[in-house]
């Protein structure tokens, strides 16, 4: 999609945020284009998967008022080069190769190509979760970043922590969880070198509003953010105040982590590691390996307890599964 047409369904969406009538004519005039464009531009949200009301005489609606993400307000509030998408195909693509820039956050409305680990498709409905990739530039050893995708999930946690949510628990090496359901991931990629700086992209998913029908390819049990305050009986925060809780906690989070590794972090994921003396499976190519979890080591590694002893289990093309 380019970036003008872009631009205008930024525009069409941002009058009908509100979730009031808007008519044809106003909002044509106001994008300065036809009637017949702006009944094209609404086709268009429709297929992103937005659900507007078209009346007659009225105009167009959504059916529910969105918030959306502000760009000025989140580089205003938090401490990084913040760029608010409306579409993309993924935010850790659209930070790769000359756009990468250390403390630069890339967020989207919609991702029509997210990802998460070992390939797999991240549902990504418009303006309903959040999305987003930080670039972080370190001189760290690669040998010594086994644990960052664990200390990034410690931060998104300890954020939903501060908006009061208790509960959230981290499974290995990537998911955050809530009562054995998924609401967010992260994928962690890496370029360059120890000598000239490793070139981290730290990307994140939540789940915040997702509806079920946006959610058909999701192959394992997940949840919304917004659905656990409903069970806490909490006051709802908007995507806007999630996410800028969530930088906040990184930045320390990842200072703290450059300073001293992920040693200073191990009885904080103890805490909250779903796997914790449980019974789990780890999934291989070649074989599946049964044990209980035993927690992760200082490098990051995950630690199963087998007939054998403690085997270390390092992220890869394996994955970690809980088992009856």
């Amino acid at each position: 999609m380019s970036e003008h047409k872009d631009n205008q369904l930024q525009q069409v969406l941002s009058l009908l945020a509100d979730g009031e009538f808007h008519s044809g004519q106003g909002i044509a005039e106001h994008l300065s284009v036809s009637r017949a464009y702006i009944w094209k531009l609404m086709q268009q949200l429709q297929e992103l998967g937005l659900d507007i009301e078209s009346v007659t005489r009225k105009g167009y609606r959504l059916a529910k008022p969105l918030s959306l993400l502000d760009h000025e307000a989140l580089n205003r509030d938090t401490n990084f080069d913040c760029q608010v998408l409306l579409t993309t195909d993924s935010t850790n693509q659209q930070l790769k190769g000359q756009n990468f820039a250390h403390h630069k956050v890339v967020t989207a409305e919609y991702q029509s190509a997210g990802r998460g680990r070992r390939g797999r498709q991240w549902v990504s409905p418009l303006a309903s979760n959040l999305y987003w990739s930080l670039g972080w530039q370190t001189h760290m050893p690669v040998q010594q970043l086994g644990g960052l995708s664990l200390v990034v999930g410690l931060a998104v946690a300890n954020a939903l922590t501060k908006l009061d949510i208790q509960g959230i628990e981290l499974k290995w090496p990537n998911d955050i969880r809530y009562h054995g359901k998924k609401v967010g991931g992260i994928l962690i990629e890496l370029s360059g070198d120890a000598v000239g700086g490793l070139q981290v992209i730290i990307g994140v998913g939540l789940n915040i509003d997702m509806h079920p029908q946006a959610a058909q390819a999701i192959e394992q049990q997940w949840c919304n953010v917004n659905d656990i305050f409903e069970q806490q009986a909490l006051p709802k925060k908007s995507r806007q105040q999630i996410l800028i809780a969530c930088l906040t906690e990184l930045e320390n989070y990842l200072q703290t982590f450059e300073a001293y590794g992920f040693a200073g972090f191990l009885d904080e994921w103890q805490q909250k590691d779903e796997c914790m003396d449980k019974k789990v499976v780890i999934l291989q190519a070649d074989k599946d390996i049964k044990g209980i979890g035993a927690g992760v080591d200082a490098t990051g590694a995950f630690l199963l307890q087998t007939g054998k002893g403690i085997k270390p289990i390092y992220a890869g093309e394996v994955s970690l599964r809980l088992r009856e």
